[in-house]
């Protein structure tokens, strides 16, 4: 049978419960098909959200966007799973400012997400594309002053973006309408449909006015089977697109471990038991030639321990975690996209959806427990973006390989020793 490649004019199937597009299986015949593009004129967008295409770099649609950008535009529910760092968020942003109709003063696209960091950036894709367009998008989210997000929303944005409890506060204000809603999207599903977030996910949806008639895409790296039953809840005949490559191994990233055995035996804290970690790492940072890294660790008290370590042993490197107000979680992510710091120390806040420019290297100090496995996904999945080329090398003890080992099974994936002659060039 055919099947889905990345040359323009392919198809993919439709069934009864909704349209599945897998890429490297076989296709089922079936009725209707979905069509997808090899070049962005192709899909007949507006001349202006084409300029703002162009103008950003965006020479061709990734396969994501290949899959999801029509059947947007047609008015399906989707719910789409691709690899960290493919092209999830130009793909919604370019069929929602495709659909939007910029001539209306009224809040036509919402887009929830978990963190403010991850709406922000959102929000910052959506300007650059819709700059030529006279596209207004708001920022809502925890952490900013309601006064500033009042302000935001009498300019009558045509895209809000923002944190489901921000939004939620804002609805319940009366400040923002939900009269004439037509896309809402969920970015980072899996995290957004948890026990944390799926009350006021549901909440903000219940009061979409024509919620019945309202497109809703959702998009992730993973997702589990709880996120998956909510999902059927709300979707209607939804277009499922599953493009994770092989079970979730990502693409172009190399895996490797350093098994350094046995934790000490005597310690009187937290940094004599990251100790034996702490110097591994900053060997690798001495003896290789690498760009810019992300250090994670579970903890934000332990990520304030290798950063002060590293710091006392003059190693330039910013920190990032839940300890920082949100300002100065926004000033360490400028700084050290415009490359101040060879590494970012993180607790977890940016294991989601951020993206860096130029990072090719992820260390992970800890391993995630087996009921948060796909954080590990969306750890690694920091470096490799867009095709490029990632490292991902675990420093752990001996009592931490049993749960990476678990993980690499259950996502079908290689994790490596580290070569004693490795080189990150």
């Amino acid at each position: 049978m055919k099947q889905v490649t990345e040359q323009a004019e392919d198809f993919v199937d439709t069934r009864s419960s909704g349209t599945e597009i897998r890429e490297f299986e076989d296709l089922r015949s079936d009725s209707s098909q979905i069509r997808m593009f090899d070049t962005w004129e192709d899909y007949g967008l507006k001349e202006d959200l084409l300029k703002g295409i162009y103008s950003i770099g965006f020479e061709t649609p990734s396969f994501i966007q290949k899959a999801a950008i029509q059947p947007i535009i047609d008015g399906r529910d989707i719910r789409a799973q691709a690899q960290s760092g493919t092209g999830k968020t130009g793909a919604f942003a370019v069929a929602a400012l495709q659909i939007c109709d910029m001539s209306q003063d009224v809040t036509q696209i919402l887009v929830l997400a978990s963190t403010r960091e991850i709406a922000a950036q959102n929000a910052a894709r959506f300007e650059d594309l819709g700059c030529f367009m006279g596209a207004r998008v708001a920022l809502l989210s925890g952490g900013s002053p309601i006064a500033a997000d009042k302000v935001a929303l009498e300019k009558k944005p045509h895209i809000v973006v923002g944190t489901p409890g921000r939004v939620e506060h804002m609805i319940n204000i009366n400040e923002l309408s939900m009269d004439n809603i037509k896309l809402f999207v969920i970015d980072e599903a899996d995290e957004m449909l948890k026990a944390g977030f799926q009350e006021q996910v549901k909440s903000i949806f219940r009061r979409i006015t024509n919620k019945d008639e309202v497109q809703i895409a959702m998009f992730s790296a993973t997702y589990d089977e709880e996120e998956l039953r909510v999902s059927e809840e709300i979707l209607i005949n939804p277009v499922i697109i599953d493009l994770r490559y092989n079970d979730q191994t990502l693409k172009g990233i190399r895996q490797y471990f350093i098994d350094l055995r046995k934790e000490p035996p005597f310690r009187k804290g937290r940094e004599d038991y990251l100790l034996p970690k702490l110097v591994t790492l900053y060997d690798i940072f001495r003896k290789q030639r690498l760009g810019q890294s992300i250090v994670f660790i579970n903890s934000k008290e332990d990520a304030r321990i290798v950063y002060d370590w590293l710091i006392r042993h003059e190693w330039e490197c910013e920190l990032i975690s839940a300890e920082l107000t949100q300002a100065e979680r926004e000033r360490t992510l400028n700084r050290f996209r415009g490359g101040t710091g060879r590494c970012l120390i993180s607790s977890g806040l940016l294991s989601r959806g951020i993206d860096i420019q130029n990072l090719s290297v992820v260390f992970c100090l800890d391993v995630p427990s087996f009921e948060r496995k796909s954080t590990y996904i969306h750890r690694i999945g920091r470096s490799g973006r867009y095709g490029r080329k990632g490292i991902a090398i675990n420093i752990v003890y001996e009592h931490e390989l049993k749960n990476l080992k678990a993980i690499e099974r259950f996502y079908n994936t290689t994790i490596k020793e580290l070569p004693a002659d490795f080189s990150f060039q």
